[in-house]
């Protein structure tokens, strides 16, 4: 379930395959009338790339707000990679690692850092803030 920046609600299937059964169809199509029932929008999406998903699942695990570390942390973050730099050299920046790379990890995961999460997370992996 996501919620587009217009407010609207979509419930989005990640698939197996690209190419879904008769079933998977049929289902499909059934969740979808429901979702338009209740305003939400339904999309049916294929695979998602391997690597992406790793670094989701991984990110995932720094969700909870305990990882915020706050709001000294939190802006010592968006300095350190005001720019596109690496990981390993912002996070030496921001601080102490140990206390740095949860905090950095819930960063990203909150959108309030990005970083290509198609590639591989790394040390020399570069993490950047979002334009305002």
């Amino acid at each position: 379930m996501l919620r587009l920046t217009d407010g609207q609600g979509v419930l989005a299937d990640c698939t197996a395959r690209a190419e879904l059964s008769r079933r998977q169809r049929s289902l499909a199509a059934a969740v979808g009338e429901v979702c338009a029932a209740v305003g939400w929008r339904y999309w049916v999406l294929g695979p998602v790339d391997p690597v992406y998903r790793r670094n989701v699942t991984w990110l995932a695990g720094y969700r909870h707000p305990r990882y915020h570390a706050g709001q000294q942390l939190a802006a010592a973050l968006r300095e350190s990679f005001a720019d596109r730099t690496p990981l390993r050299e912002g996070v030496r920046r921001a601080g102490d690692p140990m206390v740095v790379l949860p905090a950095l990890f819930h960063a990203l995961w909150a959108g309030q850092l990005s970083a290509d999460l198609g590639a591989p997370l790394h040390e020399r992996m570069p993490v950047w803030a979002p334009a305002a």
